[in-house]
């Protein structure tokens, strides 16, 4: 393990017959958080939380006791911490203003000014809508889309956010595809009534009939399903469709309702009472993150990333209590008094892993392929009557070799040019380390 504060200096001098190696001295300062930073590069956090009536007044969540600038404040505190790149928010007022709230007061902070809103989607009479924001300089969208009508063309509930990302990599100019990724932000109604699972079967159904219709890879379901069981119409035309279904990460079938056997994955409540605020303390799972079977496959260049699934703020010793009712460690202390603050549900998150585009360069023999990122210390074979260079983006040349098989040089992390040339002509390519 690598101490958080470690520091040190090393020389870099590969010189093998045919290799030659400009000597370079660096200096590391390996920390958490660059170690972390580093991460994102290739793995991106999914985040679905239910923020409780923002910017939305009833007669039981009032200015006084829901304060809006105080939401936004635990929602920064809480993004800070938590580091999402989407966050599928639900129950948000309906003015469309209130998502650039969010993006001014909550997200685009302090030094922050990369986070983006999906545009604002609304079936023309609901109080409540979702919100989609997003790291812009990570992701892109290439297309959005809502449902507002179930199979029978009645509407629904509430508007059902789509929104189709695509992985800004480094190599988006080179000859490979980059990853896509579609996320939908969904609120289903809530409520134990036989009327009420009607009309969350409705809506799951409608996503469904949706996918089938699109026919995309890297499907993700984010949102506030309200549902009280894995045996729920609703929950089951989710997973047991006969074309599409989704995967739920952690396969956690059951009755979760009031069910200590799923302490560790309930999302609601954050409090034993309140007014706005729903009390009971942590009983139920209604805030879900589902994908698509080939991301928990890896069929399709994003893979699930095993045991990043998460309702943050559950230490998994809280059931039917408070979450700040005596210790809990999951979280900063700070993080865990805006979770009680902000909602009485808890946010979800998962993380996915991007894979590395092959970088494929022309050569007399085909294409040759390189892993990318470049794992360090690989071996490597050059086609036959091949020059290999690796240099700065400015031009330094760090490394050149014609040896068939030879080992990859210890570069720090970072973006570089690596030239091919080969009988017939040169190639250059970025290349990430």
């Amino acid at each position: 393990m690598i101490s958080p504060a470690f520091a040190g200096l090393f020389s870099l001098n590969l010189c093998p017959s045919k290799t030659k190696v400009v000597r370079l001295s660096f200096l590391l300062v390996l920390s958490i958080l660059t170690l972390n930073s580093v991460a994102q590069d290739r793995t991106v956090r999914l985040m679905t939380y239910n923020i409780l009536n923002y910017r939305n007044t009833t007669s039981y969540c009032t200015s006084s006791n829901n304060s809006s600038s105080n939401k936004e404040g635990h929602l920064e505190t809480i993004i800070s911490e938590i580091e999402p790149h989407v966050v599928v928010m639900n129950e948000i007022g309906s003015n469309p203003n209130n998502l650039t709230y969010l993006l001014n007061n909550a997200f685009n902070t302090g030094s922050a000014t990369n986070w983006a809103m999906a545009n604002h989607v609304h079936n023309g009479f609901s109080s409540l809508v979702n919100g989609v924001a997003y790291r812009s300089d990570i992701l892109g969208i290439t297309n959005q889309w809502a449902i507002t009508k179930d199979a029978d063309n009645n509407s629904l509930v509430r508007a059902i956010d789509i929104v189709r990302f695509y992985y800004k990599d480094a190599l988006l100019q080179g000859n490979s595809d980059t990853a896509t990724f579609v996320v939908i932000g969904a609120h289903f109604k809530a409520g134990n009534s036989s009327s009420d699972a009607a009309q969350r079967n409705q809506a799951a159904t409608a996503i469904v009939d949706w996918i089938d219709a699109h026919n995309f890879e890297n499907v993700f379901l984010l949102g506030d399903l309200n549902t009280y069981s894995s045996n729920e119409s609703s929950f089951q035309s989710l997973i047991g469709g006969n074309t599409f279904r989704f995967e739920d990460p952690i396969t956690s079938n059951g009755n979760w309702h009031n069910n200590s056997n799923f302490a560790s994955i309930h999302t609601q409540s954050t409090r034993t009472s309140g007014n706005c605020h729903s009390g009971g303390g942590l009983d139920d799972r209604f805030d879900h993150i589902l994908c698509s079977e080939e991301v928990i496959e890896g069929d399709a260049q994003i893979t699930y990333a095993p045991n990043s699934y998460f309702a943050i703020g559950n230490d998994g010793n809280h059931f039917n209590n408070a979450i700040n009712s005596g210790t809990n460690y999951s979280v900063s202390s700070a993080v865990l008094s805006a979770l009680y603050a902000l909602s009485d549900h808890l946010p979800v998150i998962v993380d996915i892993e991007i894979e590395g585009q092959q970088l494929a360069i022309a050569s007399h023999e085909g294409n040759w392929k390189l892993p990318n990122p470049m794992p360090a210390g690989a071996t490597l074979t050059l086609p036959e009557q091949s020059h290999l260079y690796i240099s700065t983006l400015t031009g330094q040349e760090l490394f050149e070799t014609s040896e068939t098989t030879f080992t990859v040089p210890l570069l720090p992390m970072g973006t570089y040019l690596l030239r091919l040339e080969t009988m017939n002509g040169h190639t250059t390519r970025k290349i990430i380390f």
